[in-house]
């Protein structure tokens, strides 16, 4: 009985640390970390454009923490490596000027969605997104 308890304490402190490195806060620190069980907001396996544009939204939170109205270059571009994304913050800046606003990533955000495979009803597994999304460190439970 003492060494279930301490497993499961350990498992406990464990889990703990795991959920501090995919804190949101860490994710302009270099600790991005692309989710797609996140995205697929109602876990039914699929993703729609509304809830691909949905998580966009809430990345883009999370790598300007929240409070700015741009992002440079560099930072996103760094962010995106760190993540193992196939995100290119260099197309992302429309206007060339070093920096990516919302409206930018937003819309190159929509133009991947646009230019991916989908089902019929316009929507794709969570397998694939993460397959579309990510150059292999996903944290999707596949």
């Amino acid at each position: 009985m003492i060494k279930l308890q301490s497993f499961l304490a350990v498992a406990a402190l464990a889990g703990s640390a795991i959920a501090f490195a995919t804190d949101a806060a860490q994710f302009a620190n270099g600790n991005m970390h692309f989710d797609v069980n996140e995205m697929d907001a109602n876990h039914d396996g699929m993703i729609s454009k509304d809830e691909y544009m949905h998580y966009g939204e809430t990345m883009w939170a999370r790598m300007t923490q929240g409070g700015k109205e741009t992002i440079s270059v560099d930072e996103a571009g760094k962010d995106f490596a760190n993540g193992n994304m196939k995100f290119s913050a260099k197309a992302m800046d429309a206007d060339h000027d070093g920096t990516i606003t919302k409206d930018e990533f937003m819309k190159y955000d929509e133009a991947m969605w646009d230019k991916m495979k989908k089902d019929k009803n316009g929507m794709m597994t969570v397998a694939d997104a993460g397959k579309n999304f990510s150059r292999g460190n996903m944290h999707s439970g596949n």
